[in-house]
């Protein structure tokens, strides 16, 4: 049995990070898109009426895979839609997942991403992995916003110990089956 990563990704920082993850679990990888191209404009009106944007359609063999990563964006507290849309459509499937997001990263911030997560996909992730940008950007940067994250800083964020259990985890259980 195999990993999937689902992806999605506005600024391309979600990308970087998910085609890394790919690597590190050697997880098949498929990219979230929409039909209409999303501009921040769209972003404030999903966030501010709740919105589920449509996306693409994605053609998963689910039976083929053992655990799914999600990999988004968090927009002021919120998954980004896109993602939303994707876990309430696909619900049934995600009972065993993991959430993981390269994002500015707040304070109480992973709390309401498992409450979010709970309501949408019905099950708790088995982990919930916030690489927080705040971490090593500087103050006018985060002002400018839409910091594009390089491979050096994954390399930094990644040595995290939440990740490397996450990463003994996934072994583990790929040796197992």
């Amino acid at each position: 049995m195999k990993t999937l990563i689902v992806y999605f990704s506005f600024s391309g920082n979600n990308e970087l990070l998910a085609k890394d993850l790919a690597k590190d679990l050697e997880a098949d990888l498929l990219q979230i898109t929409e039909p209409k191209k999303r501009g921040m404009f769209r972003i404030m009106l999903d966030m501010l009426f709740n919105r589920f944007p449509r996306i693409n359609e994605l053609n998963i063999l689910w039976n083929d895979y053992h655990h799914i990563v999600l990999v988004a964006p968090i927009w002021n507290y919120i998954i980004a839609h896109p993602m939303k849309t994707f876990i309430k459509k696909n619900k049934e499937y995600l009972t065993n997942y993991s959430f993981i997001t390269l994002c500015s990263g707040r304070d109480t911030q992973k709390e309401k991403i498992m409450a979010q997560l709970r309501k949408l996909a019905d099950y708790e992730p088995k982990v919930i992995i916030e690489f927080e940008t705040r971490t090593f950007i500087t103050p006018e940067q985060e002002r400018k916003g839409a910091y594009k994250v390089t491979q050096e800083d994954l390399t930094r964020l990644k040595k995290v110990d939440i990740y490397h259990k996450f990463l003994e985890t996934y072994i583990a259980k790929k040796e197992t089956t």
